[in-house]
């Protein structure tokens, strides 16, 4: 099926606040990759369609996404893989396949934000290569979330629950707070050992928290290893201290570690971002409340402006950032720069949440 392409839609005039000027936004069209400024859409879908909360990783000189999605217009998100190649030096992503939906049956009718990771994982007695993690509901709304696993041996297909229980539930004593969500995965070892990161919030307290588990064994689960919580100490975006929506993985060798955190313009807007902030750290701030991040870049909506009209601002929300990584959800510690993908949509159009659109802004690691 053909995207249609002479869909076109708006974002309103907003002002822009560093040079304190009113100017114009970008027009875009559903199903053209514009190029912007560092940053430019991986790929279209039409209005109705969600492209949203990214995980990613190359392996064999080839890049898998996998993202919330829609099977059917304005339907409940489901998860769609797609493969990506080089050709002519820049990365094509071929044609979706929806992966994984939520359980109709189960604690997690409603899922979102998947991130996966390779190693190895043994359920009844089975060995897989890779593992999804993600968060889900039964009410189709951002409270009492929990956080699930699957696993399989084929990235396109054949994706197995663990368990018929969550990984990690939200206490009953806070089933009407957001819960746990926002599961981001990296490898400790490349076999059954990760880190697992996700973001909480309880009645009256809410950050990112991050807890090592041996995963080798998906039938003798021990999730009460304890955790710490992230501390935002050095990160500039967001003058609450809190971590959210954060993806958090190591370099290879895993002395230092990266984060994504989403940015609130202000407390009366809640799940909205106007921006995300890249940083690292080393990696004893898993432990050492001392250790602080290094902001590396936030990205605002100034930074994707279009190149041919530099009097565009640019998307107006950013949110959901996620590092192109390895197969084992490591980056070289030896890169220069990290490609960031991250989510947007359009505001002022009916039906603005299914407009979810997925891009990459490269950020230099020397910045």
């Amino acid at each position: 099926m053909k995207t249609n392409r002479v869909i076109f839609y708006f974002l309103s005039t907003l002002l822009l606040v560093s040079c304190g000027n009113k100017v114009k936004t970008p027009v875009y069209e559903l199903g053209d990759k514009k190029d912007v400024m560092g940053s430019g859409l991986l790929f279209s879908e039409t209005i109705g369609f969600n492209t949203k909360d990214a995980t990613i990783f190359e392996e064999n000189n080839e890049r898998f996404i996998i993202y919330d999605a829609n099977e059917v217009s304005k339907g409940n998100q489901v998860f769609a893989i797609r493969k990506g190649v080089k050709e002519n030096n820049k990365w094509v992503y071929k044609e979706k396949k929806i992966i994984f939906k939520g359980n109709e049956e189960g604690w997690d009718k409603y899922i979102y934000q998947p991130s996966i990771v390779k190693g190895k994982f043994t359920y009844n007695k089975e060995e897989y290569k890779y593992l999804l993690a993600y968060q889900g509901n039964n009410s189709n709304d951002n409270y009492n979330n929990h956080i699930g696993l699957a696993v399989t041996n084929d990235l396109f297909s054949n994706y197995i629950r663990v368990g018929n229980t969550p990984i990690l539930s939200n206490p009953s004593i806070y089933v009407g707070s957001f819960g746990y969500g926002s599961p981001s995965l990296t490898s400790i070892n490349k076999e059954g050992k990760v880190m697992l990161s996700y973001s909480f919030g309880e009645t009256n307290l809410s950050g990112t928290r991050v807890m090592e588990l041996d995963l080798s064994n998906l039938n003798k689960i021990n999730s009460d290893t304890g955790y710490s919580e992230l501390n935002a100490s050095g990160l500039k975006l967001r003058e609450d201290g809190i971590i959210s929506n954060a993806t958090f993985i190591f370099n290879d060798d895993y002395s230092k570690a990266y984060l994504i955190n989403d940015g609130m313009p202000s407390s009366n807007a809640p799940g909205q971002s106007n921006a995300i902030e890249v940083a690292s750290a080393n990696s004893s701030i898993i432990y050492d409340i001392n250790t602080k991040w290094n902001s590396i870049k936030n990205i605002m909506g100034s930074d994707t402006i279009i190149k041919e009209d530099e009097t565009s601002l640019g998307w107006d929300e950013i949110y959901s950032g996620t590092i192109v990584t390895n197969e084992y959800g490591l980056v070289n510690k030896d890169s220069k720069k990290l490609e960031v993908i991250y989510s947007t949509y359009q505001e002022g159009i009916e039906e603005s949440r299914y407009t979810a659109q997925l891009c990459s802004f490269e950020v230099n690691l020397s910045e």
